[in-house]
Order: C-alpha cells, then structure tokens, then sequence
C-alpha cells in the first residue's frame, strides 16, 4: 500500500488525525490484547509512544540505493550479532526475575 492511499485511509475511514496517532494506537492495543496490564507492556507502549512523538508528523521517504544499502549492511550485521527474542520470551524472563527475588 503506498503512503497516500495510507494517510487517506487512516485519515477519512479510521478518523484518526494522523498516521503517528493510528500507529500508536495500534500498537498500544495489541500489547493490551496480547498481555493486558502487564506493566512491560506498558512500559513498552510508552515507549512507542514517546519515539512516535518525537518524530511527528511521520514522514515517509525513498531511500536512495546507498541509504537502502548502508540500512541493509546494518540490519545483517545487527541480526548476525543478536538473537530476536519474542515478546512472550521477555515478559516470562520477567516473571521468573520477580519471582526468585521474593
């Protein structure tokens, strides 16, 4: 979907004001779904919130060929040196710090 048909999208169908505030909702209600009132989830929609904030209005560029190269360099270098974790993987790794601390 490109950015025009997006902004109109979220803009005239969805109501909301702009793409940062339909991005930070949706993002804060799928971490509510996901683990209800789990303080990390929490602490992760803020946040969200906060960068989203920071970077109104959301711009959407092309990358020329050496920005799109030098972001891809990053992003093999950045997943050959860590290991993705899920969202479940952190919040149980939570659990088990609060629970060998009592």
């Amino acid at each position: 979907m490109g950015k025009s048909k997006l902004e109109k999208l979220v803009k005239t169908k969805l109501h909301y004001r702009s793409v940062n505030q339909f991005i930070d909702h949706a993002v804060s209600k799928t971490l509510s779904e996901e683990f209800g009132s789990h303080p990390l989830a929490k602490k992760i929609s803020d946040l969200v919130y906060k960068v989203v904030a920071e970077h109104a209005p959301l711009q959407f560029v092309k990358a020329t060929a050496q920005e799109a190269k030098e972001i891809d360099e990053i992003v093999s270098k950045t997943m050959a040196s860590h290991k993705g974790v899920s969202a479940e993987a952190v919040l149980k790794k939570v659990k088990l710090k609060k629970k060998t601390k009592k």
